[in-house]
């Protein structure tokens, strides 16, 4: 006895869709496999340092701080205002942070944060 072929189709087409729903992930598991976005503590060491919209010093200021903890997300050196440092040279390198538990995205150079070099370690880049 023969099968119509049209009978032969649905049954694959109902196989192939069985199998990629058991292969598919989960709400759950994909949600698993998602990684939040992570910050680092840095501790601003200057009084009334600028926090930018973008990182360059004619940008324009968005907050004033003094001796607080802020959260770096990341740090750059490309289309950067250089920042005479206090130590001798300068530094390109900026920190876009937030305010601890929160805020706009502002932008700080890193000559104004306590750290041993230009970069911040620990710090990815953005």
């Amino acid at each position: 006895m023969s099968v119509p072929k049209r009978t032969l189709i649905a049954t694959g087409v109902a196989a192939i869709s069985a199998a990629a729903l058991l292969m598919a992930p989960t709400a759950a598991q994909a949600a698993e496999h998602q990684t939040a976005p992570t910050h680092k503590t840095v501790y601003v060491t200057g009084t009334n340092v600028h926090l930018r919209e973008y990182p360059r010093t004619n940008a324009t200021i968005l907050a004033t701080v003094s001796h607080q903890y802020l959260w770096d997300w990341c740090q750059t050196n490309r289309n950067t205002t250089p920042v005479q440092s206090p130590k001798g040279g300068t530094n390109r390198w900026w920190s876009k942070v937030t305010l601890v538990g929160g805020s706009d995205i502002a932008y700080v150079s890193n000559v104004y944060l306590q750290s041993s070099g230009q970069k911040i370690a620990g710090v990815p880049d953005c």
